[in-house]
């Protein structure tokens, strides 16, 4: 059974010393600066300073350093990311979801794969420790659901024997001048 002291405040003990007599190791003789050895802390060339210099071997104006992506451009990382790791049932027939291998001939999985691509590429560079979760809750999950929706999705009723290449672009009639003004004003 644990015994528990329930001295009030001003009882307690607050010396240095351990219940044998022992003061942690301290001695009276301590003197920070005994460990100081004359040299300017700042100016230490350490392995620090050494990943602070630019090229030229300047120091850096302590800007953090730039996390290169890991994937050059959206084909690399529909290769090298998306095709390998989101995994799916496509189904061939109506309904259910669809994918074309062809995903480059659709230009809204296109747009909507190189949106991806940067937020993933902005999840991998940030410091947060939550940012790729993120990146799959906010931005592939909503995308996912267009992309592969074998209702209406842009890659809908695509077959496996390539037959269907896309739905034809929307209709859209030119902007009447007046409305165009009214759109641009509105914005100034």
């Amino acid at each position: 059974m644990v015994e528990i002291n329930t001295a009030a405040p001003d009882e307690w003990d607050t010396t240095n010393e351990a219940p044998d007599g022992d003061e942690f190791g301290a001695t009276d003789d301590y003197d920070p600066a005994d460990e100081y050895d004359g040299e300017d802390t700042d100016s230490y060339e350490d392995d620090e300073l050494a990943d602070e210099l630019t090229e030229d071997g300047n120091q850096s104006e302590d800007e953090p350093e730039e996390k290169q992506p890991k994937f050059k451009n959206v084909i690399e990382f529909v290769e090298g990311f998306f095709v390998p790791v989101i995994r799916r049932r496509i189904s061939d027939n109506d309904g259910g979801l669809s994918w074309d291998p062809r995903w480059w001939a659709y230009p809204e999985v296109v747009a909507r794969l190189t949106a991806l691509h940067q937020a993933w590429e902005e999840a991998r560079a940030s410091d947060s420790m939550s940012a790729m979760s993120s990146w799959w809750i906010q931005h592939l999950e909503p995308h996912l659901r267009v992309i592969l929706d074998g209702d209406t999705g842009p890659m809908a009723n695509a077959k496996a024997d390539r037959s269907f290449i896309g739905w034809p672009a929307m209709p859209s009639d030119p902007v009447p001048a007046e409305v165009l003004d009214a759109i641009l004003n509105q914005n100034s």
